[in-house]
């Protein structure tokens, strides 16, 4: 098996052969990511290396981030160096730290405001984006997955794990929700980041946005999948978010598609279990999808 410090070399000597232009001291390993591994240089350099089932989707996603860039009043990453073959690059790291709900309940109100009205923005400007932006060198463009798919995941493989850690009556309202949620039916499709949580929201000391990172999971669907986390920050800050969303009056089932999606990921939490981003203890998890689902008919 390599070991860690193996695979950092590795990568090292990578990045000096076929990105001679950065040059650097020190390098960090993050090899925790499904979809690429990553090695932060001398604290000033994200280098993203795709896994090899990945390639296709990173080279969409440099297309993606530098038509997105030019019309993106929020700062995403600018690769400022690729390889020839585009199978990783390097991009200078955004300052800030992660918009936690406990982070942001502690902001100043005007400064969350401001917060949400970026966010917003950026979300307007994103999914206005064409379809062919997503465009893969072959041609395909990656879809969200639709409620069916996610129900049939679920079923198929994380029911199981689930329910070794929650009651008979849990497992129940689980299994009632994946019924319902196959049977919502999507919004008009949108380019949609895919992934927009606490850790790839960043925000800067004074409480601002500073930018939005991680554009792996970018897709062509539902565009609710963007608005699902403000959920965790509360039914206000949502209906805030989509009051300065410039496509809500096209899309009025989005604030209820957007808290189904929000409770998917609430439940994912639970087969996550301490890989799950939000940290929640079964307990905690469950004393917070209660109100949801109750509030979903569940």
């Amino acid at each position: 098996m390599t070991s860690e410090a193996d695979t950092l070399a590795a990568l090292t000597a990578r990045i000096r052969a076929e990105l001679p232009a950065l040059q650097f001291t020190n390098a960090v390993l993050n090899d925790y990511g499904e979809d690429n591994q990553v090695v932060v240089a001398d604290d000033a350099w994200i280098v993203r290396f795709p896994r090899p089932d990945n390639l296709g989707r990173f080279g969409a996603e440099l297309n993606l981030l530098d038509e997105f860039s030019k019309v993106s009043l929020v700062r995403v990453p600018d690769y400022e160096h690729v390889t020839r073959d585009r199978t990783f690059g390097a991009y200078r790291m955004i300052g800030g730290v992660e918009l936690t709900p406990p982070r942001f309940a502690a902001l100043r109100p005007d400064v969350q405001s401001n917060v949400l009205a970026d966010l917003a923005g950026f979300l307007s400007a994103l999914h206005a984006l064409p379809m062919q932006t997503l465009a893969q060198a072959d041609g395909h463009i990656e879809r969200c997955w639709s409620g069916e798919q996610f129900a049939a995941l679920y079923r198929g493989m994380r029911r199981a794990k689930i329910a070794r850690k929650v009651d008979e009556a849990w497992l129940a309202r689980f299994d009632a929700f994946h019924a319902a949620f196959e049977r919502v039916t999507q919004g008009v499709p949108r380019l949609a980041h895919g992934d927009l949580s606490d850790d790839h929201i960043l925000v800067a000391e004074d409480g601002y946005l500073s930018g939005v990172i991680d554009f792996t999971d970018a897709a062509w669907g539902d565009p609710a999948i963007d608005f699902a986390y403000f959920w965790r920050l509360g039914e206000p800050v949502v209906d805030h978010v989509l009051t300065l969303y410039t496509l809500t009056p096209q899309d009025p089932g989005l604030k209820t598609r957007a808290h189904w999606t929000f409770v998917r990921y609430l439940i994912n939490q639970l087969w996550y279990g301490e890989r799950a981003k939000w940290n929640l203890t079964v307990n905690e998890a469950l004393a917070e999808l209660d109100g949801h689902l109750r509030a979903l008919g569940l």
